[in-house]
């Protein structure tokens, strides 16, 4: 159980659905096209980003554990092509990691996974974490 969340799950329900999505279309479903309504273009953007990782999630002992991950590969390529056009003067630090949410009672964590800095041009100058 999740804050805000009457039986919540491990991960959030957006991914949950989102793993559901490619673990069906790497059963060869159809893709799902984009929907004209927002919400739901969020929901269809979030199973696009993590069709990459779909037999990673397939091949997962425990699916809710590996799932994280691979959003944390997915939003780390959506970032780091974010960063690539950002063309600032100055430099950008980058944290990446992964929420972990925790039942009420108890802190939340952040897992850090990485920690890099990029100039203003979108090059890796330097890890500082990893």
């Amino acid at each position: 159980e999740r804050r805000g969340k009457e039986n919540g799950g491990s991960c959030c329900g957006s991914a949950v659905a989102a793993s559901g999505y490619v673990a069906g279309v790497l059963k060869g479903d159809e893709p799902a096209t984009l929907p004209e309504d927002v919400v739901d273009a969020q929901q269809y953007f979030v199973g696009k980003a993590l069709l990459p990782y779909a037999e990673q999630l397939e091949k997962a002992e425990d699916k809710m554990i590996e799932l994280p991950y691979a959003l944390y590969g997915a939003q780390t390529e959506l970032t780091k092509r974010i960063v690539e056009t950002s063309n600032t003067d100055g430099n950008v630090a980058v944290l990446g990691g992964i929420q972990i949410n925790t039942p009420p009672g108890f802190t939340d964590y952040f897992m850090p996974l990485s920690f890099d800095m990029h100039n203003g041009k979108g090059e890796l100058q330097k890890q500082l974490w990893s």
